[in-house]
């Protein structure tokens, strides 16, 4: 087996510190053989680069000529890109490779294909067992014959177009109009290793654009770039398979469902325009399918010309499955959009395409998923709770890109709920009798009615068992000395010039913000920590917070289980690991600083920032502001790298304490917990 040097040498590069047990883990070998290639690595760069290993730093490359470098580097790459190097290249290698065969290959005839042992073969194997899964496909394997794809035609592509369409994008190199190109290349790859002739020359990929374009013009049909690009790849491969007499089968009821609606019509004009163009005859099961395709093409937002989802039925299902999302979304975050109909309707008309996309596996990419990923960083978390509703529903889990489509919803219904000021709850409280608590109650009410939804009156003796679950701010007349569950504001009876201006900003959330919110606190802190897998680093943090507060029973096992459905790393070097439900007795952030990256989710994302989350089931709006704020502070790449480079509380306090005052001071309400400016006894 061999792993290119300048992989190697660039992993480590943009991983500094890196372990080379994370290394391993990476590559799918022992750290033995990360050693054997890490010296050979250095051999390679002898003179201008070389990757030192220290025990409590890690891996690190260290450049001594850096145009050298560069140039070996552009060269050593350029030289062995034909090659996969890592398991996960060589699965997509392998998967390619038996989803284009029809007939038996053994794991032999595959070992000296890829230059690597029978053991690293099985392992790769094992990967791909798990792709092919995923899409309803086997391993199958046969003593003296070898191995080879048992499922569905559909399936088999279904599996193969997806395939295309990520290498597409992991190559980069499609400009606007230039998928015919790529997709050619790509599909010539895979029939030039059956040592055959290239199927899917340009000619034919031309013809399938010219075809869908023409009829999707004249039968006014909206098919955004994305859908497009897809729709290309899938009509393609269709062809490739039927030139093999492969065909994809489809039970005559299923076959009388799509017959009725308008996407099989537009399939139709298609096949009967590529039938002229290329001189291929599409039977009824296979227009069936285009038309399938067609009708998972819309998203969150609806296309110009659409009629805001003309023809769009939504069921009884799919409304259920959006009251199941928001329901998840409520129990996790204790954001209640349960009522939101506006959200309701957006989700509803999402999903009922994308159900079709679920049920076939079909992707859809997004475009906007990376700037969707930081500027909602909130709505995306929220969007991964409530898609594991979909998963259970339809069978199949969302790719990033269907998840970034849902976290539009969200992000929409969050900044609906930032352009009106949340009406607060106030406990007004007065020693003197109920006359003047009364009397106070009609001043706030008259001075502060656009801000407040309740208004309670309590005696100062009855504090005690007085129920603060929906309580926001309590306004005294007399000072009191007990520690309570919200902020406390001293005001005069009869509430003075000074008084009203400064409840009101209190109330509207404009007081500045300073320092860090009161979620953080120093004993749940743990800079610097050795861990070196997530099992450890989540298994200790669980085991400081459970003796720390006062957790219930189950709080372990529902993070586990959220984490188990979904990992929660999002990029940046963060985490944040949280449970199912809220069933903590009060708010908190645990944060664990790592010495070293830790691989925390199946797709080899490192982390270094782990901020472990619990939430009071009771609902706070103070809560959501500082969700809303810190949620982009986790996606702030400078503040979080300076975090993870100091590593102390006041770094903390600096770097999370001033981002939300930046984040909460330019019209955001603040959070009245921390304000400095308003004059709030601290209890």
């Amino acid at each position: 087996m061999h792993v290119d040097a300048a992989v190697l040498a660039a992993f480590v590069e943009a991983n500094p510190g890196v372990m080379p047990d994370a290394v391993a883990e990476r590559l799918g070998v022992s750290v033995r053989t990360v050693r054997t290639y890490v010296h050979q690595a250095n051999n390679a760069m002898e003179g201008f680069a070389a990757i030192e290993l220290s025990r409590k730093n890690g891996y690190r490359l260290q450049v001594s000529d850096p145009e050298a470098y560069a140039t070996w580097s552009a060269d050593a790459r350029s030289e062995d890109a034909a090659m996969p190097q890592t398991p996960s290249e060589r699965a997509s290698y392998l998967l390619n490779d038996l989803l284009m065969r029809t007939d038996w290959v053994t794991l032999e005839d595959l070992c000296d294909v890829l230059f690597v042992s029978r053991s690293t073969a099985s392992s790769d194997l094992k990967r791909v067992q798990k792709v092919l899964e995923s899409y309803g496909l086997t391993l199958e394997k046969r003593p003296h014959y070898g191995i080879r794809v048992s499922g569905s035609e559909m399936a088999r592509r279904l599996c193969l177009a997806n395939l295309i369409m990520k290498a597409i994008d992991e190559r980069a190199t499609v400009e606007e109009g230039g998928v015919e190109a790529e997709l050619e290349a790509l599909l010539a790859d895979r029939k030039a290793s059956e040592g055959g002739e290239d199927p899917a020359h340009n000619p034919a990929l031309e013809a399938i654009s010219r075809c869908v374009e023409q009829v999707s013009r004249e039968e006014d049909f909206q098919i955004n770039a994305v859908a497009y690009q897809n729709l290309l790849v899938h009509i393609a491969v269709a062809l490739v398979r039927i030139q093999e007499n492969c065909y994809v089968p489809m039970e005559t009821e299923q076959l009388e469902q799509m017959k009725g609606r308008r996407e099989y019509r537009v399939a139709e004009r298609i096949a009967e325009a590529i039938g002229r163009e290329t001189g291929v005859t599409l039977p009824e099961e296979e227009i069936a399918y285009i038309a399938i395709h067609l009708a998972g093409k819309r998203t969150v937002l609806p296309d110009p010309g659409d009629s805001d989802g003309e023809g769009l039925v939504i069921s009884d299902e799919v409304w259920g499955v959006v009251s199941e999302m928001l329901e998840r979304v409520w129990r996790a975050f204790r954001f209640d959009f349960r009522n939101d109909l506006e959200l309701r309707m957006n989700l509803a008309r999402h999903i009922v395409p994308l159900a079709v996309r679920l049920r076939y596996h079909m992707n859809l990419k997004n475009p906007l998923l990376e700037d969707i990923k930081v500027r909602y960083a909130l709505a995306y978390s929220m969007a991964i709770d409530a898609a594991t509703v979909l998963t259970e529903t339809y069978g199949s889990g969302l790719s990033d890109d269907e998840t970034g489509y849902i976290a539009l919803s969200f992000a929409l219904a969050l900044e609906r709920q930032k352009t009106s000021v949340a009406k607060k709850n106030i406990l007004v409280v007065c020693a003197s009798g109920a006359g003047s608590a009364r009397l106070l109650e009609y001043r706030c009410r008259r001075e502060f009615g656009q801000y407040v939804d309740k208004i309670m009156t309590c005696d100062i003796l009855k504090l005690d068992t007085f129920d603060f679950s929906q309580v926001d701010y309590v306004f005294t007349t007399v000072p009191i000395e007990k520690k309570l569950p919200v902020p406390i504001r001293e005001v005069t009876y009869f509430l003075d010039t000074e008084d009203v201006l400064e409840v009101r900003e209190l109330l509207n959330g404009e007081g500045a913000v300073s320092g860090l919110p009161p979620y953080f606190k120093r004993s749940l802190f743990f800079p610097h920590m050795a861990q070196r897998t997530k099992q450890e680093v989540l298994d200790f943090l669980l085991d400081q917070v459970c003796a720390a507060e006062e957790m219930p029973d189950n709080f372990r096992e529902l993070v586990w289980k959220r984490e188990g459905v979904v990992s929660t790393s999002f990029g940046n070097n963060v985490a944040m690991p949280h449970p199912l439900e809220a069933v903590s007795a009060s708010t908190f952030v645990c944060v664990g600083l790592l010495d070293h990256p830790v691989v925390w989710d199946g797709n080899g994302s490192t982390v270094q920032a782990v901020f472990l989350m619990a939430f009071a089931p009771e609902r706070n709006g103070s809560l959501h502001r500082f969700l809303n704020a810190f949620a982009e502070v986790l996606m702030d790449k400078e503040a979080i790298a300076e975090l993870v480079k100091y590593q102390s509380w006041e770094t903390l306090s600096a770097v999370v304490g001033g981002a939300l005052t930046h984040e909460l001071g330019e019209g955001a309400p603040a959070d009245p917990a921390v304000s400095a400016e308003v004059p709030l006894t601290d209890s």
